[in-house]
């Protein structure tokens, strides 16, 4: 049950965790329980839906939307039985943007940034992680994390290349009438500003952070907007 388990939360990485792809066989119940004892053991961390409208952002969070994080993107690689040799050449790939084949680019840079922020936070409690999803029918709009900083709630989009759009990000911003966001990519540091004009023409400020460097990321530029 472990097992198949962890191969599932491989195979469903950055989305939405479906209990009932587990396998056929096993009740619901019974996978909750080993998703929580893989978690205690710190082999997959969960990111948990936040309405966000302020913080602590915990006290909007709906456990029965989680995404799972492995505790290493060379594990997960394993899992969905990738060989050895290629993992390490492959993680680095990733992080040079040159990995163009890779089917799952997107959501193992997308946990890759969401283990390198786990590992910069203070080491002496256990931290969560929070996402943004839409639950509005038929909506697509997501942020892949929801941080904070000064009692500010902080959108983080991550990006697996240097170009994609942010939809999501600008309706969640709009939504919640906050003016910074944090962009992760394959791009240089920097920072740009959008005109929103769907929003009366506010203007939304995004500072951008490599992949590479997410001890770096800085969360001060909210207060300075």
């Amino acid at each position: 049950m472990l097992r198949q388990t962890l191969r599932s939360a491989a195979l469903q990485a950055t989305k939405k965790f479906v209990y009932s792809k587990v396998g056929s066989g096993y009740k619901t119940a019974e996978v909750k329980k080993a998703v929580e004892l893989l978690a205690l053991a710190g082999i997959i961390h969960p990111v948990t839906r936040t309405d966000a409208n302020g913080v602590p952002l915990g006290s909007e969070a709906d456990t029965s939307y989680q995404k799972l994080l492995l505790l290493d993107s060379g594990l997960l690689l394993r899992l969905l039985n990738l060989s050895l040799g290629d993992v390490s050449e492959l993680n680095t790939q990733i992080l040079t943007a040159s990995a163009a084949d890779l089917t799952n680019k997107g959501p193992l840079a997308e946990m890759i940034v969401g283990l390198e922020m786990l590992r910069y936070m203070s080491p002496n409690i256990r931290h969560d992680l929070y996402y943004w999803v839409r639950l509005a029918k038929n909506a697509q709009a997501e942020v892949d994390y929801i941080s904070n900083y000064l009692q500010t709630v902080i959108p983080i989009e991550v990006k697996a290349d240097r170009q994609g759009g942010m939809k999501s990000l600008w309706s969640f911003m709009r939504d919640k009438k906050l003016h910074f966001a944090i962009r992760c990519s394959m791009e240089n540091f920097g920072k740009f500003e959008y005109i929103d004009k769907d929003d009366n023409s506010e203007i939304r400020h995004v500072s951008i952070c490599p992949i590479y460097a997410i001890a770096q990321m800085q969360f001060k530029q909210s207060s300075e907007t």
